[in-house]
C-alpha cells in the first residue's frame, strides 16, 4: 500500500525472529499536503502501515493488525528532517499469529514503538 510510494527500503536484514530494514520517506509527497501544509508529518497511521508491510515482506504473510497492546509516538517524524529512517522489529510466531515489539528510529532519536498481535488478513 505505502512501500514503493510512500517509501522505499534501502536495505533490509531478517535473521530468526528479527527485522532490520532501513527505509527512504518520500518527503515530497502527496499526503504531506494535508498533514500538515508546510510542517510535514509522518502520519501515526502511516508509521503502522509501514511496521506491518516490512513484517509482511519478510515472513511471506499478507497479514493485519488485530490488537495493538501498546503504541508509543515519542516525537514528531518531519521527513524534510528524517527522511532516512529505521525499522527494528522483533517477532514471535505462534501458531497463525505474530507478536511483534517495534521501532521507528534514527539514531538515537526514537519516533515510534509498537506492540501488536498481527494475524493473516483474511
Amino acid at each position: 500500500m505505502l512501500l514503493n510510494n510512500f517509501y522505499t527500503v534501502s536495505s533490509i536484514e531478517h535473521t530468526a525472529g528479527s527485522i532490520h530494514a532501513a527505509i527512504r520517506i518520500q518527503k515530497d509527497h502527496s499526503i504531506f499536503n494535508g498533514h500538515f501544509p508546510s510542517v510535514p508529518i509522518v502520519p501515526g497511521v502511516c508509521m503502522m502501515q509501514i511496521v506491518k508491510e516490512v513484517t509482511e515482506s519478510q515472513t511471506n504473510s499478507r497479514l493485519m493488525i488485530t490488537s495493538a497492546d501498546n503504541m508509543k509516538f515519542l516525537s514528531v517524524l518531519d521527513p524534510t528532517q528524517h527522511a532516512d529512517v529505521e525499522v527494528a522489529i522483533t517477532y514471535e510466531q505462534h501458531n497463525d499469529s505474530f507478536q511483534i515489539k517495534a521501532s521507528i528510529f534514527a539514531g538515537q532519536l526514537t519516533f515510534f514503538k509498537l506492540n501488536a498481535t498481527l494475524k493473516p488478513a483474511g
